[in-house]
């Protein structure tokens, strides 16, 4: 007869040389590859099985009578450094009491040395070997099953199909329920059923009761412990557990998937019945053409002409023609690369030719993974507001066109006046009347100025108060110089004024210059006259203008002097909202005017 040729390694535990010989000799008698290994009791036997580099043992053979210990006690830790290799036991002593303890303690096999032979050894080897193997593996599915039931992220149950007890429930059912442990197995299946399920539950368990190796899958209603009503997607299956005929249910809740998926069909409904063009695109663009278009709602296929066969797997390309704006093209494609919201407008092509004008939204989708899975394509016709634009831009034109003509024509006809007036000076003999008219010419040129200035400039409502006050001093000087040396230092920003209070605040500097000139230098044959103009960060405008000339008589006061030109200023400044002041300063006089910059309305609205 052939041996068995596995490889075995085999520890044997035996304080006696004839004995070990004898059990040696059976082993090779049976087995042809064998590694053996001896113990002469039980602390060599303790340094092998706790020894690293040892090849593991597949069977020990165990005698019970050592020099250092016997008896249950070293069945006892024996047992516990094995673990899960088999140990049979070899003894003299024919007790069969004893022979049990041992078998309850872990052992495979208990032999009497008198009745030992090679084949009786050798069965009891092969089956001990076997049987451990096998136990092994019922533990390690049992341990397998143990973690897929309580490690499973999705609810588990396990119960009864007579009485629909829960027999166990895992902790997601725990965490997903609201219940403890202890409550959900005091409680059956039919307690987190819904009143208006239970009759069909029921009625689904009892018709498939009698099917083997069952495995269903269904949705159904079930109630948390705080009455919350969720959908769950159950699988099902039969189980014999314990010889009690029970099922084991996997509960993935798909009440929120539910809701996402009538969220959805909702949105689709939307995009498909919009009035706006729609077009989903893919994320990336190919080398060969740009992004393939992966949907089109109706709205598209209307406007474009081009059916969802013809669109899906195109470009938007498809759209553009020779009168579409490349850079507005190239703008958004940088913005696609670098995944951002862009919106552009330009002309694009229906299937048969004609022009139409968009308003395009490019609009990148984020996935759960922080990328971008789509683009989403929102197209608006603008044509018929691009048709009003240019009639506007047609209109706005005309009539800017004819606001310059009207500012033109009324500095011509200001012009004029001054002229007139000029004339009538030249015929005039009273020095108080002449005067008088210069005072007038001077405040009608200051209007005249503003309205060359309004006609002059891009602009019919705002004008720069910087250019308003050199070309005032300049006409003031060359008028009223009398020959005298008088300089001009200016410290002015170029502050932009509407021209409601333009015009007030230049007719205030017209009388601060012409009195000036009229009064300072009286007796001097030269001076010198400052002007500041600054705007600070709460939009306060300062202007402040000094001479250094005879100053002001000593009974001056600005609040009550009835000069018409003061009256003139008292009055502009108060339409200004302004605060005004007039004093002597370092030899010569100083006047001061702060108002708030505003877009008001008022004088200049009336003279337009």
């Amino acid at each position: 007869m052939s041996k068995d040729r596995r490889h075995l390694t085999i520890l044997i535990i035996e304080d006696n040389v004839g004995d070990f010989v004898l059990v040696e000799d059976f082993l090779h008698e049976e087995f042809e590859n064998l590694t053996l290994s001896h113990a002469k009791s039980y602390l060599e036997a303790e340094d092998l099985l706790l020894s690293k580099n040892e090849v593991p043992f597949d069977l020990i053979l165990l005698d019970l009578s050592l020099p250092d210990i016997s008896g249950e006690k070293l069945i006892e830790k024996v047992m516990n450094l094995a673990g899960y290799t088999p140990v049979v036991i070899l003894t003299g002593y024919s007790d069969l009491s004893f022979s049990k303890k041992a078998i309850a303690r872990g052992a495979s096999d208990f032999l009497l040395k008198d009745e030992l032979s090679p084949s009786l050894l050798y069965k009891s080897i092969i089956y001990s070997i076997e049987r451990s193997l096998f136990s092994a593996k019922i533990k390690q599915s049992e341990r397998n099953y143990r973690d897929l039931f309580e490690l499973s992220p999705e609810p588990m149950f396990l119960f009864d199909l007579d009485t629909y007890e829960f027999i166990n429930v895992n902790k997601a059912a725990v965490k997903h329920y609201g219940y403890s442990k202890d409550e959900f197995l005091s409680m059956n299946l039919m307690e987190i059923k819904p009143d208006d399920e239970l009759n069909s539950a029921k009625r689904i368990i009892q018709e498939t009761r009698e099917v083997e190796n069952l495995k269903m899958e269904g949705e159904h209603s079930h109630v948390k412990k705080n009455g919350e009503v969720i959908l769950v997607e159950l699988h099902v299956s039969s189980l014999d557990y314990q010889g009690r005929n029970a099922r084991m249910a996997l509960a993935r809740d798909i009440t929120e998937k539910r809701k996402e998926e009538e969220r959805l069909k909702l949105l689709e409904s939307v995009i498909t019945n919009s009035t706006e063009l729609v077009a989903i695109l893919e994320p990336e663009a190919t080398e060969e053409a740009g992004r393939k278009i992966l949907f089109v709602n109706e709205c598209f296929t209307r406007l474009t002409g081009y059916t969802t066969d013809e669109a899906v797997g195109n470009t938007m390309h498809i759209l553009n023609g020779p009168k579409t704006d490349e850079t507005q093209l190239d703008r958004l494609e940088k913005s696609m690369n670098n995944w951002e919201i862009c919106e552009a407008e330009f002309i694009n092509y229906h299937k048969d030719g004609t022009e139409f004008w968009v308003n395009t939204s490019m609009i990148p989708v984020p996935d759960k993974a922080g990328g971008f899975s789509h683009w989403v394509v929102i197209g608006r016709d603008i044509s018929e507001r691009k048709g009003y634009e240019s009639d506007l831009k047609k209109s706005l034109t005309e009539k800017e066109v004819l606001l310059s003509e009207i500012h033109h024509r009324v500095k011509n006809n200001l012009a004029v006046v001054s002229g007139m007036m000029q004339l009538q000076i030249i015929e005039e003999e009273s020095e108080d009347v002449i005067k008088r008219l210069y005072d007038s010419v001077f405040r009608i040129q200051t209007m005249a100025t503003i309205h060359e200035l309004l006609y002059e400039s891009s602009s019919f409502s705002k004008l720069f108060f910087s250019d308003i006050i050199k070309k005032l001093v300049k006409s003031i000087h060359e008028a009223l110089h009398q020959n005298k040396d008088i300089s001009i230092e200016y410290d002015i920003e170029r502050i932009e004024l509407n021209i409601n209070q333009a015009i007030p605040s230049s007719l205030i500097v017209n009388e601060v210059i012409t009195n000036i000139y009229k009064h300072a230098f009286s007796g001097k044959a030269s001076g010198n006259i400052t002007i500041d103009l600054k705007q600070n960060e709460n939009d306060l405008v300062q202007i402040c203008i000094c001479d250094n000339g005879v100053g002001l008589p000593e009974d001056f006061d600005y609040n009550v002097s009835g000069h018409l030109g003061i009256n003139i200023i008292r009055t502009l400044t108060e339409q200004l909202k302004a605060d005004s002041e007039l004093t002597n300063e370092n030899g010569g006089t100083t006047f001061t005017l702060a108002f708030k910059k505003s877009g008001v309305r008022g004088m200049g609205n009336a003279l337009l």
